[in-house]
């Protein structure tokens, strides 16, 4: 998401404001594609995005002329005929003069201070990354494509690219701020390069407190106790932090590696469920475990 910083006034925003009755990764690409689009145009000034119940995207324009040349853009409106098809249940887009703009910005904070979680630990750090770091989740994903595929779903090549990274990174970050799951990346202790990953998801609340774990590690930093030091203090994280006290994780029979590391973090097996997820394109049987902490 871009920002206003104070451009002169008056200027002028065009406001697309949606319900929608479909949303889905398609649906999130054309919205940024949507934010790029309007960056190319002149007299562009910034531009701010919100997903939720009602969504909202706001362009801002040097003056009118420039804003109602967006208005009527004709991929713009090519887009929204087709949002009308399989996303919207209704929109507005509004041209508006703003006249006036009040803003706040912090200042003299401590290094790292931030609503999103860091943790530091003896070998690295665990955080939910920002879109400027998308260069670190991006070559994760490319660097570690053939040793994670057999335990991956099956990805497409859209999945390596720029723009879905930064998308699963707002997607981290959104699911953080919404109390969905929280998303820990683990970068190496200068946080020049992404060790591996885990991501809590799928938050539980009231008589629960529970969610499911699932992580990834580069094959160079396998045997090294790396995952036990990452996933204890996410752990501890989930626990007093979030207090969630039930953490559950599951994997596949021939996984020995993974089964050793739940089993060190004391998961205790609770079951075993046939045909459970569909891994690299076959349906896989998985071992039930949970770590309760209670």
């Amino acid at each position: 998401m871009t920002t206003p910083s104070q451009p002169s006034m008056p200027c002028y925003a065009v406001i697309l404001s949606s319900s929608v009755m479909l949303e889905n990764m398609t649906y999130r690409i054309m919205i940024d594609k949507l934010i790029d689009l309007a960056k190319e145009q002149a007299g562009f000034i910034a531009a701010e995005c919100s997903l939720g119940e009602t969504d909202l995207l706001l362009t801002y324009w040097q003056d009118r002329d420039t804003a109602e040349h967006w208005l009527n853009n004709t991929i713009l409106r090519r887009t929204l005929s087709l949002a009308e098809q399989f996303w919207f249940d209704s929109y507005h887009l509004r041209l508006v003069e703003v006249v006036e703009s009040h803003s706040f910005q912090q200042t003299n904070l401590p290094d790292h201070s931030s609503r999103f979680p860091r943790i530091q630990t003896a070998r690295g750090v665990l955080k939910i990354l920002d879109e400027s770091e998308v260069d670190l989740l991006k070559a994760y994903v490319i660097e570690e494509k053939e040793f994670l595929a057999p335990w991956e779903p099956l990805r497409t090549d859209a999945y390596y690219s720029t723009a879905l990274c930064k998308l699963r990174i707002r997607e981290m970050r959104r699911d953080f701020l919404e109390d969905q799951g929280v998303a820990f990346c683990f970068l190496s202790s200068d946080e020049r390069r992404m060790l591996g990953y885990a991501n809590y998801s799928n938050l539980v609340r009231g008589v629960s407190q529970s969610c499911h774990l699932g992580y990834s590690l580069r094959e160079s930093e396998q045997g090294k106790g790396l995952m036990h030091e990452f996933l204890s203090a996410g752990n501890e994280y989930l626990r007093k932090e979030c207090r969630i006290d039930r953490i559950q994780a599951n994997y596949m029979p021939r996984n020995a590696r993974s089964a050793a590391v739940l089993e060190k973090l004391n998961f205790v097996k609770e079951g075993y469920a046939k045909h459970y997820l569909k891994i690299n394109g076959q349906w896989e049987d998985h071992v039930l475990t949970a770590l309760v902490m209670r």
